[in-house]
């Protein structure tokens, strides 16, 4: 099924406004897109998957105009190239037609239009490699107004923008000679500290990781035992993310067990003078099915060769 965190696609659409798609050339705008062709099922990469988004309406009726909405057009538009933009505009018609009254649909219908013809200006233009990223994504920035209202860019960009924001700044001090180390760390975590706590806890979640695989390393070494493990994994990940790593080692070490006593028993069938080369290779043949699955046997080569 595929399904993304929504904060995880801020981080990454904060890319986006920097990279200008590649899309067609436009027709003649947005009304060039016509509202149903023939039908022929759903493509053949969106095939076992859910759509990724949603599409709602407010309390008045009106459609509600968010990133999960523009998730759920990301959704359908990846599609490019084994669809048409017409087909592709009928099949998100067709799934927005089960959970939309009229009015919001022809809202959600004009607004993907109108995305459609964006995007196809930002594919357009022509950026210099060595332009300024903060005059790119004002130049982005000036392009969404031409096509949405303010309110609209908020919706659908507004997480983006932060982040893009974000990146720009931190870019910045980066870049400047005249602040020492400290200074340039200090000013970084002041902007980290103004992000918004989502997008805040989802730039940290790799250093996370990273973090507590050093903080594992370092207790390891001093002689930490399994219930000090836990302890900080729960400080650091959460207590349900540390009862899935305890059980991860407990898999891990069983895999390792059987794969020692597998090269142990092996090691001994070859060495067995008694046996020809090719009673050697019937034998640990018999010896690594019985021991494990096919889908196991894949995995074991790697293994094997360590030990």
């Amino acid at each position: 099924m595929r399904r993304r965190s929504g904060w995880g696609l801020a981080l990454l659409a904060g890319c986006a406004a920097l990279a200008w798609w590649y899309w067609p050339p436009p027709a003649s705008g947005p009304s060039s897109l016509p509202g149903a062709v023939a039908w022929g099922g759903p493509a053949a990469s969106l095939r076992g998957t859910s759509p990724d988004g949603a599409v709602k309406a407010d309390g008045a009726g009106a459609l509600r105009v968010d990133q999960e909405l523009r998730r759920l057009f990301d959704y359908y538009l990846a599609t490019l190239g084994e669809r048409t933009l017409p087909q592709i505009r009928a099949e998100l018609q067709r799934h927005l037609q089960t959970r939309l009254p009229a009015k919001p649909l022809a809202q959600a219908m004009n607004l993907f239009d109108r995305y459609v013809a964006y995007r196809q200006s930002l594919a357009g233009m022509a950026v210099a490699a060595s332009s300024d990223l903060s005059q790119r994504l004002a130049r982005a920035r000036a392009v969404r107004l031409q096509y949405f209202s303010a309110a609209e860019v908020a919706g659908l960009f507004g997480d983006e923008d932060r982040y893009d924001a974000f990146t720009a700044q931190r870019l910045a001090i980066l870049a400047d000679a005249s602040l020492s180390a400290a200074e340039k760390q200090r000013r970084i975590a002041l902007l980290e500290r103004q992000l918004p706590p989502e997008l805040r806890a989802a730039r940290e979640e790799p250093v996370k990781h990273l973090a507590l695989a050093e903080a594992e390393a370092a207790l390891r070494q001093r002689g930490g035992g399994e219930q000090e493990l836990y302890q900080l994994r729960a400080s650091m990940v959460g207590q349900a993310a540390a009862d899935r790593l305890s059980e991860l080692d407990r898999e891990q070490a069983a895999w390792g067990q059987r794969v020692n006593d597998f090269t142990r028993e092996r090691a001994a069938i070859l060495a067995n003078g008694r046996l020809s080369a090719k009673q050697q290779q019937q034998a640990v043949a018999q010896l690594q099915a019985q021991r494990f699955s096919a889908q196991e046997a894949l995995r074991l080569p790697g293994f094997v060769a360590s030990h």
